[in-house]
């Protein structure tokens, strides 16, 4: 990590830009060192129910999402905070988005009066297409780039996905500033990324992953395996620790982009029963969020629309390429075709 370190000084000059004219400002918890939180899981569940963002106080049922065309959704909260769980009839990513999407929509209906930072909310869409359709391409390919690791990282115990225990999305963000023909930002602590809720199965893997440090278990396999065959995640090697409020982070071993997710370590603390006190979810109560970023280079920049130069594993510069063909390079297709079934 040494080597990380010393390589985004020497070549910090020479990062790509964003493919319009932001500047990479990259997530301010630089690579590096060892850390990260430790000690194993509670495996207890709160019973208070995510509520209220910035603009309304009125508590998000965890019954889940309508789906496209008027369809019922299979989101919801875990069993732990009054709903009905958030497995999936059908654990492949396309079910995956489609029900999180509608998870993302009933957010938007019930508690987002006035838009969010990536212009959406209850009021101004109508069904999950007309979500997807007003969605920037930076929000977009946040999503699409964010669901496809997710979906191929698995948990080591039963071969289930994590994106199938990712129970509800409450923000979707791409670049600040971001527009239909520039991606906005290519980093920012609140930017590229998604805040979710997670089930007590991922909580607990996550945890564990932490606690053996992506070790092979007595299955022969890590608490979870990342996309690429072989790896796994682990804990975070990240010098500037859990962003704040969560107090546990996840990341993965090896590759570029490389995942990191941020949750409460245990779901009874104080922190995570408090508003979580992040843009545009300012109130929101959910001991189960969870945040999702991918970095692309040695700043943390995670724009998946931006280019992109010193990704390799020393962060010596490559030839310049945008972050999807990065991640393409690395883990496969996202299959950027995407919508929501059932919409033109």
């Amino acid at each position: 990590m040494l080597f990380r370190a010393l390589g985004a000084l020497l070549f910090a000059s020479t990062l790509g830009a964003c493919a319009s004219s932001p500047t990479a400002t990259g997530d301010p918890h630089l690579a590096g060192g060892s850390g990260g939180a430790a000690g194993a899981s509670t495996g207890s569940s709160s019973s208070q129910a995510a509520s209220s963002t910035d603009a309304s106080s009125s508590s998000v049922a965890g019954s889940g999402g309508a789906g496209p065309s008027g369809s019922s959704g299979a989101g919801g909260m875990d069993a732990g905070l009054g709903g009905s769980g958030g497995a999936p009839a059908a654990d492949s990513l396309t079910a995956n988005r489609d029900r999180l999407l509608g998870t993302y929509l009933d957010f938007l209906h019930a508690s987002v009066p006035s838009p969010q930072s990536n212009g959406l909310s209850g009021p101004g869409v109508t069904d999950v297409c007309d979500l997807w359709t007003k969605l920037h391409p930076s929000s977009q390919s946040v999503f699409l780039t964010l669901t496809a690791r997710l979906q191929g990282s698995k948990l080591g115990s039963d071969g289930s996905s994590m994106l199938s225990h990712v129970t509800r999305v409450y923000r979707i963000a791409g670049g600040e500033g971001e527009t239909q023909s520039d991606p906005g930002s290519c980093g920012g602590g609140e930017f590229n990324r998604m805040i979710m809720s997670s089930d007590s199965a991922l909580h607990d893997a996550q945890n564990a992953a932490v606690d053996h440090k992506g070790a092979n278990q007595a299955n022969g396999k890590p608490d979870i395996l990342d996309a690429p065959q072989g790896t796994f995640w682990r804990d975070s090697h990240d010098l500037g620790g859990p962003h704040s409020p969560f107090d546990a982070s996840d990341e993965t071993d090896k590759g570029a982009p490389r995942g990191q997710t941020q949750y409460f370590k245990d779901w009874t603390s104080a922190a995570a029963n408090a508003p979580l006190g992040r843009q545009d979810l300012t109130t929101l109560v959910d001991p189960q969020a969870l945040e999702m970023d991918q970095d692309y280079d040695c700043i943390h920049s995670s724009n998946p629309l931006c280019t992109y130069v010193t990704y390799g594993a020393l962060c010596f510069p490559e030839a310049a390429a945008v972050g999807t063909d990065v991640y393409a390079a690395s883990y496969g297709s996202i299959d950027a075709s995407y919508r929501p079934t059932g919409c033109p």
